[in-house]
């Protein structure tokens, strides 16, 4: 495979999605019908099989009945999975001693009007967490922090996210938004959900790793395995501008057992040679399992769409890595063929990050679907229109805005 310019083969389907990845949507394409064709696609390029009947059951519990709508030219409400807008996005989890994971995350659309408010979003994600109850899904520790993270505001960046593993058994997960009320308010609520929880133990651990530095320093995901059991988890994701690769270091030794230089390595792969993440956070997220005090897991995610001129580039420093890390990257390189709708030197943006789980690696290659536009080449901050949004929504509460 060269290393750039490489063109990226589509299998031999016929079905129009070409226009519908550079702004210019085909009318007759929906929302299902093209994440469709790419979960066959990935599933055929991951596997070698066709994709089965319990992957696409799970898959069209989360993208229909408002996926049968047609993908308009502009999103009606701009979710924040995309750079572009685009309402979800395929991962794909790799580790050397485990099958590959494949993994879908969704912001379930609103059909109830052409402007849909938070609001209708909100019904829209509560619709499909009831679905998923349909499948055996366990709601009870949902159900506790539901009114915590789901006031009635008028608005906010979002309201609630699914994510699902559709290969083996079925493992969802629900995204909360901590900033609901304010991002100056998002640790008090998440100390509030974990302690409701039962995890008010590992509160201390948590602020810790974080190590605030700064007013910029922001929680922006409170994730929960929708499962029953011990061992089903609560996931913390931290933001924070600046952080240098020994401030990373430093989080993940809160984990027993870490191994000094694992995300030291892992950054310079991904990154070059820089100390600190300047032109746009990492994320950290650090989760934790009833009764342990210590996170069970760490994992560093590096947004590598803003740190590499192009997907060629950044699919080139994921190859280099698993192969120093004597991972095959075989998989990995069929997975993103599979899913790019372009030659992967024309952009930077499709894949959007790609993480580490510390002590075990595991590498995780986050791929967007970019349905209504492709990032430039370059090294750029978070598109114009997303810091606008940000900066113009109200949270409806007297306590805060989001900034």
């Amino acid at each position: 495979m060269k290393a750039t310019g490489d063109h990226v083969p589509h299998g031999g389907e016929t079905f129009k999605e070409e226009a519908a990845m550079n702004g210019s949507n085909d009318s007759s394409t929906t929302y299902h019908a093209l994440a469709s064709v790419r979960l066959e696609r990935l599933w055929r390029a991951v596997y070698d099989t066709p994709c089965p009947d319990s992957a696409r059951s799970r898959f069209d519990a989360m993208v229909l009945p408002w996926g049968a709508a047609r993908i308009p030219s502009a999103p009606a409400w701009p979710s924040d999975i995309g750079d572009d807008h685009s309402p979800y996005e395929f991962s794909i989890a790799l580790a050397p001693d485990e099958p590959p994971s494949v993994r879908f995350l969704v912001e379930a659309q609103s059909v109830a009007s052409a402007s849909p408010t938070l609001a209708d979003m909100r019904e829209a994600a509560l619709a499909l967490t009831q679905r998923f109850a349909g499948q055996g899904i366990d709601l009870t520790r949902f159900e506790r922090v539901r009114d915590l993270f789901l006031p009635d505001v008028e608005s906010a960046r979002f309201a609630l996210w699914h994510a699902a593993r559709l290969s083996g058994g079925p493992e969802v997960k629900a995204y909360f938004n901590p900033q609901i009320a304010g991002k100056e308010r998002s640790f008090e609520l998440v100390e509030t959900a974990m302690r409701t929880l039962g995890f008010g133990s590992a509160w201390p651990s948590l602020l810790e790793a974080a190590q605030r530095r700064t007013a910029d320093d922001e929680i922006r995901y409170f994730a929960l395995d929708l499962a029953a059991g011990g061992a089903a988890r609560v996931k913390v994701y931290l933001y924070q501008r600046g952080v240098t690769v020994e401030h990373l270091e430093r989080m993940a030794s809160i984990r027993p057992g870490y191994v000094r230089g694992e995300v030291t390595e892992f950054c310079r792969a991904m990154i070059g040679p820089r100390e600190a993440s300047e032109t746009f956070p990492f994320c950290t997220y650090l989760s934790f399992v009833e009764g342990e005090p210590t996170p069970k897991e760490v994992a560093i995610q590096i947004p590598i769409r803003f740190y590499a001129p192009n997907d060629a580039v950044a699919r080139d420093r994921v190859v280099a890595y698993m192969r120093s890390r004597d991972h095959s990257p075989a998989v990995f390189e069929a997975a993103l063929r599979s899913l790019a709708p372009r030659e992967l030197a024309d952009g930077a943006g499709l894949v959007t990050y790609v993480s580490l789980r510390t002590g075990t690696r595991r590498l995780t290659a986050y791929i967007a679907t970019e349905l209504f536009g492709t990032t430039a080449g370059e090294e750029q901050p978070l598109p114009a229109r997303a810091l606008r949004r940000q900066s113009s929504q109200s949270t409806g509460l007297p306590q805060g805005k989001i900034p």
